[in-house]
């Protein structure tokens, strides 16, 4: 398929509160029958319309497959203000890890779209869900927040 409306029928996906579109693949309970997820996948796709999923953390990894399309930048801040930006498609890496405890945020780069999975363990829970806002960069990384700020939840004063 050549088009992010196909992918979006094709698969089901639906807007994501965070940017893009997506939908629950899997999940997989705990054997011992806690509530969370062992293991939750979903299918994520960005499109031009949509390039940016907003920067958010959990104390889960997350587990990043490019399937198809362009290419993304996977930027993950850790507590001590580390900044990675990960190129995830080709011609670079097929898959990205971004490590419980550190701010995600996710942009398409390259392409009209670009399609991946997400494998978070353990699984996706709205109590584990942490939306990040400006005092985030201004805690974490001030030098840092004209490049992020596209992906907080609320403006940075004098930022982009």
């Amino acid at each position: 398929m050549d088009d992010a409306a196909d992918w979006i029928a094709e698969l089901g996906l639906v807007p994501n509160p965070e940017g893009g579109h997506f939908r629950q693949y899997h999940a997989a309970p705990f054997p011992d029958g806690r509530t969370r997820p062992l293991i939750t996948v979903i299918y994520y796709l960005l499109t031009a319309a949509a390039p940016r999923a907003r920067m958010h953390r959990s104390g889960a990894d997350g587990l990043h497959f490019h399937h198809a399309g362009g290419v993304l930048r996977v930027h993950s801040l850790g507590p001590d203000g580390d900044h990675r930006a990960e190129p995830l498609g080709p011609p670079h890496a097929y898959q990205v890890v971004v490590a419980g405890g550190r701010w995600k945020a996710i942009e398409l780069v390259d392409g009209p779209w670009a399609l991946i999975s997400e494998a978070v363990v353990p699984g996706w829970s709205i109590d584990d869900h942490d939306p990040a806002d400006a005092r985030v960069l201004e805690r974490l990384a001030p030098e840092l927040r004209e490049l992020l700020a596209p992906f907080v939840h609320t403006p940075v004063e004098g930022g982009a």
